[in-house]
């Protein structure tokens, strides 16, 4: 099984099935030949062990993607016991005969279904004795057992994944989906931290879904994006005649719009002074005045807000309002790093390579390689990082499997581990700045793009795009 782990990283839907084939393994007992190959239900080759391919001649990698039948149809297999499988829907023991090395096989194919009845895989062994057919065959309930037990975790993940968004397996995400919704309904307000890109706007939206305000408007405000100039306006609306520029018929205000709804402020921690002042009084009066107007307006919402920024820290060095802090700090929801729970780095690579697989019209699976480093990788840049990995790899790969040898040079090029938290981070913000800026080539479209501020964007070109400049 040493040269075959391509089975631990079997997936379907979308979602990887961890462990599926550990039964297989030594510790069960169960010593196989290492010549393995495993096709889908259409009979296409997903994975084929590295001693199959050396000990029949075949060049690496040469018979992944092809189908059974037509390599039962050009002669390579006679017969090809995938197929027979794949047509009678039983297990075959047969002998297989691999015409181009001249070798006659004994072979064990086993179709494995779902809890429907549909066939799922097709998972073919090359034995050498009758003991291991026996073996083999005392271990087929457990295996189909296990494929059972995963496809119950498969329909449970995405039944989390269509009402809230939220794709998770560790302890440490299902301790937060509780508090979610032990918190959804009531009024207090919520402040979600965590590391750029764990997902704060996702974990907001997953609180609306959750609430009885599900049907009332979720309005999200970067408060990082806009312009200081501009934030009260946009936050509060204005009056006709409210300043140079402003609409001859007045605008409503992001907070207005939210009412009865909820209002989610992200990167709360980039609010200026004066704004800081006024959203305290709409949350202790829960009315607003728009700009250049005489008329207080009652509103009824829920306010979340997120901030990648140490607020306390903020608080102390007087950047912050400590009674706005305190008021948004009614329920806090820590949103930990994607490194500090690794269990759910494979559930949302499968589900972010299946919905770009989607959207842009390819099939794509991941090699066991590939999975292996997902794992091991520290990704500074969270959830975010990892999905815009997926789309990647699905818009540049052109093989039926994506392995290391796709990643991008600055993964490839650089260790899953190393550094402090300061240093990956610092590395991973000056990949995504300088990649935005030779998309863009302006200060005002990597602000867009990034969320962030022009003035933001002048400053992290500065420090990762000019400064590299020969």
């Amino acid at each position: 099984m040493t040269d075959f782990p391509g089975l631990a990283g079997l997936s379907d839907d979308g979602i990887n099935l961890r462990g599926l084939f550990d039964i297989l393994s030594p510790k069960n007992n169960l010593v196989l030949a290492d010549e393995m190959m495993l096709s889908d239900a259409k009979g296409t080759i997903l994975r084929v062990s590295e001693s199959y391919e050396r000990n029949f001649g075949f060049v690496h990698g040469s018979i992944v993607g092809r189908s059974a039948f037509d390599l039962e149809a050009d002669g390579t297999f006679s017969p090809c016991i995938t197929a027979e499988v794949i047509r009678r829907r039983q297990k075959v023991t047969a002998t297989q005969t691999i015409n181009h090395s001249h070798r006659n096989v004994m072979t064990v194919g086993l179709p494995l279904f779902d809890s429907t009845g549909d066939l799922k895989f097709v998972v073919c062994f090359n034995t050498v004795s009758m003991e291991q057919i026996n073996a083999i065959q005392r271990n087929y309930r457990e295996l189909q057992q296990s494929l059972q037990q995963y496809s119950q975790e498969i329909a449970e993940l995405r039944t989390r994944a269509t009402s809230t968004s939220l794709i998770f397996k560790s302890a440490a995400m299902q301790r937060l989906r509780t508090l979610i919704e032990n918190t959804a309904n009531t009024r207090a307000n919520i402040l979600i931290t965590g590391e750029t890109g764990v997902g704060k706007s996702a974990v907001a939206k997953a609180i609306h879904a959750m609430s009885s305000r599900a049907d009332g408007p979720f309005i999200e405000v970067n408060c990082a994006v806009l312009h200081e100039n501009l934030i009260e306006s946009e936050l509060f609306g204005y009056e006709k005649g409210a300043f140079t520029g402003a609409s001859a018929h007045g605008k409503i205000g992001k907070i207005e719009l939210a009412n009865h709804g909820t209002l989610f402020l992200d990167e709360i921690g980039e609010l200026p002074a004066h704004v800081q002042s006024k959203l305290l009084q709409l949350i202790q009066e829960k009315t607003i005045e728009r700009l250049s107007g005489s008329k207080r307006i009652e509103l009824d919402f829920r306010l979340l807000a997120a901030t990648n920024r140490n607020l306390e820290e903020a608080v102390e060095q007087g950047q912050f309002r400590s009674d706005l802090f305190y008021r948004l700090n009614v329920i806090r929801i820590q949103i930990p790093p994607l490194r500090q729970r690794r269990e759910d780095i494979l559930p949302m690579a499968h589900q972010f390579l299946a919905r770009f697989c989607g959207e842009y019209g390819k099939t794509l699976t991941l090699s066991p390689r590939l999975l292996a480093f997902l794992e091991r990788f520290d990704w500074p840049g969270n959830v975010r990082q990892l999905e815009n990995l997926m789309e990647r790899l699905v818009i540049t790969v052109q093989d039926p499997v994506a392995d290391l040898v796709h990643l991008p040079a600055e993964y490839s090029a650089a260790p899953a581990r190393g550094g402090t938290l300061s240093e990956r981070m610092e590395a991973y913000e000056g990949q995504i700045v300088r990649e935005a800026y030779r998309r863009w080539g302006t200060t005002v479209a990597v602000a867009r793009e990034l969320g962030i501020s022009q003035a933001t964007a002048v400053r992290k070109i500065a420090k990762y795009v000019k400064s590299e400049a020969p």
